[in-house]
């Protein structure tokens, strides 16, 4: 069972004392959600691969990192909090463009670093991101239980349809989708608690991000 004491902020401090791995994973696991996110505020999807590639910048360049401590709060917060200054920036740059003139980049200060704000778009993304690690997980433990699960699930197939496309049988089928679904909230809670700093942190997001599932 994963230890809090070394899960997401040994990563976020291995990756501050420049280690490429931790850079990597960091950027691996926040990139998709962030993006994503980006591309909810109504902008392109090439500006949201750009400004996806400067939130990571800001995060990595600007001594975000180095400030980032997980008694003020969750690293989610904070990288929703870059991403939210880098698209106000974006547009204020733009506007200002308009008129023509330019806007130098504004710095990101210690309170935006320390904020706990949660916000449903950025945590919705989040989910989904979890959604297909766990499931990717579940792949590659067991396929039977994945291609169940995703037929069943994610395709509303019956469980006759399942059973026919897969050439087992209804009960076989049934099994099938009840375990796998029951793996993938295993595996689900499993990588929230690899993130979490606490057990109270991790009561709190299974609590909380389990709105987000059953939608």
């Amino acid at each position: 069972m994963t230890d809090f004491g070394s899960t997401m902020w040994t990563l976020v401090r291995q990756a501050r004392a420049g280690g490429e791995t931790a850079v990597t994973s960091l950027v691996g696991k926040y990139r998709e959600p962030v993006r994503r996110f980006i591309r909810r505020q109504g902008l392109s999807e090439a500006d949201a691969d750009d400004l996806s590639q400067e939130v990571f910048l800001r995060v990595f360049e600007d001594g975000v990192l180095e400030r980032a401590d997980p008694a003020r709060g969750r690293f989610r917060s904070l990288m929703l909090a870059v991403a939210r200054h880098v698209i106000q920036h974006h547009r204020e740059h733009e506007a200002a463009q308009k008129r023509g003139g330019g806007r130098a980049r504004a710095a990101i200060t210690d309170e935006m670093i320390a904020t706990r704000e949660r916000d449903t778009d950025f945590d919705r993304e989040w989910v989904a991101n979890l959604l297909q690690v766990a499931l990717g997980r579940l792949e590659r433990e067991n396929a039977n239980y994945f291609a169940a699960l995703k037929l069943f699930l994610f395709e509303q197939k019956s469980h006759r349809e399942v059973a026919a496309a897969m050439g087992k049988t209804e009960d076989e089928v049934r099994n099938y989708v009840s375990r796998g679904r029951a793996r993938l909230i295993e595996n689900i809670h499993a990588e929230i608690r690899a993130y979490s700093s606490s057990s109270d942190e991790y009561a709190d997001e299974v609590r909380y991000l389990s709105d987000f599932l059953q939608k």
